[in-house]
């Protein structure tokens, strides 16, 4: 092993050095705290046996120091090797960071014993700490796998819903990709982010209970099938309501209100403003471009600039005007995906 030893006598320095060196350990010697802090933050140690008493920085002060250093470095083993030996002294080193204690003058043959269980402890703890480390990267990749899967799963089975009313699967995907870009934008944290581009393709499943006969007419619809398809938010809202898990809480809250307006004449629920939920709020932004952007079934893509003047108009009252200015800001990058997913 690699072991400070921190002594300010002489003696019982090159005395330790010396049954330490014997018994195949490589030492480096100080003969105060600061000067074994220094070796310590410039070299792979493994135990550290210190005084109490020193000049400069005295042996509880550098325990403190390496404590402190938490999770930055391996485990590294300390024992105290001094003259005090009343009982409260012990039990303020062993609460303090220390993990043995020696009294002078030693006994070679208990110093010996102690190391060893120095080194045997630090075997553990690291190996512990390596195997932990191990653990963790394979939970997150297998994570990572789920994730995977979970949106893998969810865009094909929404795609398949798309071919019903004569869409691509491109508008779920594109759907899943601008509105986690637009959160980004908003300063929204990672895992809202994600849990957003998994729940923004769903904002119509609902129309999975709206008939063929209105979901495909390619004319004009009449009051009465507008109200049908309108029924699109409620139905899916049915779905997904009481999930426990956030993502689909949140396909819930875009789904039932992708369709309000910000000056409150939406539907379902007639929201205005902030009483509609921001996930809802977004969707609603990139599902009316992307709408309009391409084609459907029942008429041609409109022109980028014909399709930004559309929307500008609706800024204050179909679309929250905070979201609608970072949008704007996006669309260059929405080209991109765009050009992308067909």
């Amino acid at each position: 092993m690699n072991i400070i030893v921190a002594e300010d006598e002489a003696i019982t320095l090159k005395r330790t050095q010396y049954f330490l060196e014997k018994w195949g350990h490589r030492v480096i010697t100080a003969q105060n705290g600061l000067e074994a802090l220094e070796e310590f933050l410039s070299s792979e140690v493994d135990l550290i046996i210190t005084d109490w008493m020193m000049p400069e920085m005295d042996g509880m002060e550098l325990v403190r120091h390496i404590r402190g250093k938490g999770s930055e470095i391996s485990f590294v083993y300390i024992i105290l090797l001094t003259s005090r030996e009343e009982k409260k002294d012990i039990v303020n080193a062993l609460g303090s960071g220390v993990d043995d204690y020696i009294v002078k003058p030693f006994d070679p043959a208990e110093l010996q014993a102690r190391v060893n269980v120095g080194e045997r402890m630090v075997r553990l703890e690291r190996s512990l700490k390596e195997y932990g480390s191990g653990l963790e990267k394979i939970v997150r990749r297998q994570t990572s796998v789920i994730r995977q899967t979970q949106e893998e799963t969810i865009i094909r089975l929404l795609s398949a819903l798309e071919m019903r009313d004569k869409e691509t699967g491109g508008h779920v995907r594109r759907m899943a990709l601008f509105s986690a870009l637009l959160a980004e934008a908003a300063g929204w944290p990672a895992q809202r982010v994600s849990d957003l581009r998994l729940a923004a393709p769903m904002h119509d499943i609902g129309k999975i209970g709206i008939p063929d006969i209105i979901l495909r007419k390619k004319g004009q619809l009449t009051e009465e099938e507008f109200e049908v398809i309108k029924s699109h938010t409620t139905i899916g809202g049915e779905i997904l309501k009481d999930s426990k898990f956030s993502m689909l809480q949140m396909a819930y809250e875009i789904t039932l209100f992708h369709h309000e307006r910000w000056d409150g004449k939406g539907y379902p629920h007639n929201l205005a403003g902030e009483e509609i939920p921001e996930v809802a709020r977004i969707v609603a932004l990139v599902d009316v471009f992307d709408a309009l952007s391409n084609d459907r079934f029942y008429r041609k893509a409109a022109p980028e600039e014909e399709v930004l003047k559309t929307m500008n108009e609706g800024r204050g009252t179909q679309f929250d005007p905070c979201f609608f200015d970072l949008f704007i800001d996006m669309v260059p990058k929405f080209k991109e995906i765009a050009k992308e997913i067909v």
